[in-house]
């Protein structure tokens, strides 16, 4: 009995030592002014003074002290209980999980402390959270270190459901701080960063759900509001984290989450460079802008009948499908109809052409601009897809005859891309194209040579064909004003 109890004694000490330990002194209401962001302050200053509300097993949080006692007893006590939950949610299946897949962020770390800090302050609008990565630096070296892990929240996050994918997206930087630049001393892109932090809810499996709240489907909608945006160009805008937030998950369920997780843990390089490393320790042939370019296809198609690189597999991104800027050709004999556009590195516009009966010649100008690109996707009336590439020649110029759209063909959707990896992400750029669609003479339909096929009750001076907007209402303005006097229109 004896030997069993030391034995019990000697099992407990050993479990005890090996379990990575996170808990401390509970050292709730302890006041502290912290540094920050003055990009994401709400004023634009520069420090906050806070107190340590909860003090969880994994994580220090505190609260910004002017908008906390701002609030009632009784909503103090509503968010003490929404940190508790935070706080085991934290140790439970965030930090669990992103350690798992991502790597460690640095633990101890700079303040020797195994729990992270997350401070939640009042932002700007729109602003849901940020990282500083010079607190990673004793102040000594950047004087403005608050020298701990720490993640910064929006006081706002705290009354939304979404609170934890916030927390697990800034999280996930820190782990990208420990995993690439202190362990291979570069710099990541700031796109691909945002990248994996995205994906990190799916990780976790928080867009599981069918909540309209859900995650996933708002950054859907945000892609939908802009999908020309850039991939690679980090503004810091809204529509930057729909763009990756889709490419991210089109990557992930074609080629496996692990090229987004072993771009950071395993590969020393960075941005495209990592991910076209990790698809060829993986044996995959495609490149980065083979995917990218499949990608720019699946966003309008999404349809994996047509092909399976064409659709995507997440459940939520179902129902994903651009909305292309809509052209539609004149049902005249002759006619030109030429769109023009400005767009950045590794992005795309997408042209949707459709009307007329006639034969088409259509003329593709890229201005001799390196890394332009052009796909083209033809669609019967049955439903069938034509995916190809349109031949540019060293001007970036193509052209493509089509004899059958409006009859045989339902639409022509024309997508401009740009792939120029000898571009720095931290360069803004600017390409520019135009499309110009003639219609030809055809002998099935009867032309019309003047404006005598419409019989108007006045002369005007050039073809309807070719006025303009203002024109046409002035023509049209004229007509009702015409059969209003002769009695047969009445208001």
């Amino acid at each position: 009995m004896k030997f069993k109890n030391i034995y019990l004694q000697f099992i407990i000490l050993i479990t005890v030592l090996l379990t990575p330990v996170f808990a401390s002194a509970d050292y709730s209401g302890q006041k502290t002014n912290f540094f920050v962001d003055s990009d994401f302050e709400k004023n634009g200053g520069t420090m906050v003074s806070s107190t340590l509300r909860v003090d969880s097993p994994g994580a220090y949080f505190y609260i910004e002290d002017e908008w906390y006692n701002s609030l009632t007893e009784s909503e103090k006590k509503e968010i003490e209980s929404t940190l508790n939950s935070l706080g085991i949610e934290f140790i439970n299946n965030i930090y669990r999980n992103l350690t798992a897949n991502y790597g460690s962020e640095w633990n101890p770390g700079i303040d020797k402390d195994r729990k992270i800090t997350v401070l939640f302050h009042q932002m700007k609008e729109n602003g849901q959270g940020y990282v500083r990565t010079i607190d990673e630096y004793e102040k000594i070296l950047v004087p403005m270190s608050n020298q701990r892990e720490m993640v910064y929240l929006n006081v706002e996050t705290l009354n939304s459901s979404l609170l934890k994918n916030y927390l697990a997206h800034e999280f996930t930087h820190l782990i990208e701080f420990n995993q690439k630049e202190k362990r291979t001393g570069t710099a990541e892109e700031v796109w691909l960063n945002e990248l994996r932090a995205e994906y990190s809810s799916t990780l976790l499996g928080y867009n599981d759900s069918s909540d309209e709240d859900n995650y996933l489907k708002k950054r859907v909608s945000t892609f939908l509001n802009n999908p020309f945006d850039s991939l690679t160009e980090w503004k810091g805008e809204m529509s930057d984290y729909g763009v990756i937030s889709m490419f991210g998950h089109y990557l992930a369920d074609h080629y496996g989450a692990n090229i987004i997780l072993e771009s950071l843990r395993v590969s020393s390089k960075v941005g495209i460079e990592s991910i076209n490393e990790t698809l060829t320790r993986k044996g995959i042939n495609e490149k980065f802008s083979d995917i990218f370019a499949d990608w720019l296809i699946a966003s309008y198609l999404n349809d994996c009948t047509a092909n399976q690189k064409y659709c995507y597999k997440n459940p939520n991104l179902a129902n994903l499908h651009v909305i292309p800027f809509n052209n539609f050709i004149p049902y005249t004999s002759e006619s030109t109809l030429s769109v023009s556009q400005t767009f950045s590195n590794w992005s795309a516009n997408w042209q949707k052409f459709s009307g007329s009966n006639k034969s088409l010649v259509i003329n593709f100008d890229g201005k001799s601009q390196a890394g332009l690109k052009v796909l083209y996707v033809i669609r019967d009336y049955s439903g069938k897809y034509t995916v190809k590439y349109l031949t540019l020649d060293d001007q970036k110029k193509g052209q493509l005859p089509l004899s059958n759209l409006g009859t045989d063909i339902a639409s022509l959707m024309i997508i401009p891309f740009v792939e120029n990896e000898n571009i720095s992400s931290d360069i803004q750029t600017h390409y520019f194209y135009n499309i110009t669609i003639s219609t030809l003479n055809n002998t099935t339909t009867t032309p019309v040579e003047n404006n005598n096929d419409i019989k108007l009750p006045f002369t005007i001076d050039k073809p309807l064909n070719q006025m303009n907007r203002e024109e046409l209402l002035m023509i049209l303005l004229k007509v009702i004003i015409y059969l209003a006097s002769q009695g047969k229109l009445q208001f």
